[in-house]
């Protein structure tokens, strides 16, 4: 009897009628929206990494602002043009992000002052920075929650009918990890190149620039994202409390991610 009290407590917010209503409103519309946004943060990572590529150019830093504000604009249209339409998945997402990202900001404190082997170093040269983070750290990580959260979500929903409920998450939560690690250790590379950021040399190295610990850490945060986005997502009479509150969820996650990363990998030390 505890364990059914258990897995409905568990399914509950991935179960909410209004959490699946918003899930069955994604369309191709949405899912097109989506495409063109992921597809710009490639592109305006790989164009200066290849053909302006970081120490001889700084021309990475203006590539980075371009990309964020095509993928905000799109987030923020989609959130209220394509409200029925899957864009409140979108919208959703990214204000879960944002707050997630403001929080990453003592995160990256400690990746940066906090540790000395695979300590983070941000190569963009003269900007504003939050604590010890350039301004457009907070709006990168919402991008990034968005497009690794809106197929999470279209792929739990399309599990769920054979699946069930419990099935389909921990499908879609795997899939959403692994991608998380897969995509990260190829943007850490390119981050470099485009004169973005870079890592000192640590225990385990995936290349030359970027320590093991950092996919590794976004694979085990996001993990977690879908049901802190379904409690976003459902939440219809108090929406932006409810971001904050997912937003901050998330960040846990985040610093948990990779404090259990490094440990792991690096130790203690």
């Amino acid at each position: 009897m505890r364990q059914r009290a258990s897995r409905r407590s568990w399914t509950a917010q991935l179960e909410a009628p209004d959490f699946l209503k918003h899930l069955q409103q994604a369309t191709p519309r949405s899912d097109r929206l989506w495409l063109i946004a992921l597809v710009t943060g490639l592109a305006t990572t790989l164009i200066p990494a290849i053909t302006t590529p970081y120490p001889e150019s700084l021309a990475g830093r203006a590539w980075v602002y371009a990309g964020l504000l095509v993928r905000v604009s799109c987030y923020l249209w989609a959130g209220d043009r394509l409200s029925e339409q899957g864009g409140r998945l979108l919208g959703r997402l990214f204000a879960l992000g944002l707050v997630a990202g403001l929080f990453e900001l003592v995160v990256d404190w400690w990746l940066v002052n906090g540790i000395t082997s695979g300590r983070l170093v941000y190569l963009s040269g003269p900007d504003v920075v939050l604590l010890s983070s350039p301004i457009w750290m907070p709006i990168a990580w919402a991008c990034v929650i968005v497009e690794l959260g809106y197929p999470t979500l279209r792929l739990f929903s399309l599990f769920r009918p054979r699946l069930r409920t419990a099935g389909a998450a921990a499908v879609a939560s795997v899939i959403c990890g692994l991608s998380a690690a897969f995509t990260v250790g190829f943007y850490e590379y390119f981050a470099y190149r485009a004169g973005w950021w870079k890592y000192e040399p640590s225990r385990a190295m995936l290349g030359p620039y970027c320590s093991l610990y950092i996919p590794l850490g976004e694979g085990l945060m996001f993990l977690t994202l879908l049901p802190i986005a379904a409690y976003a997502i459902s939440e219809e009479s108090h929406p932006r409390a409810a971001s904050i509150a997912a937003g901050a969820q998330f960040a846990c996650a985040i610093a948990v991610g990779y404090a259990v990363a490094y440990v792991l990998l690096e130790g203690w030390g």
